[in-house]
């Protein structure tokens, strides 16, 4: 299960990374 929790942490982060260029265009996400 070492990768799955590999692939989580990099969608965690991308996530983050997403969200961050999302608010800083003003676009609101519910």
């Amino acid at each position: 299960g070492g990768n799955r929790t590999k692939a989580a942490e990099l969608l965690g982060t991308s996530r983050v990374t997403l969200w961050k260029k999302i608010s800083r265009y003003g676009i609101e996400v519910e």
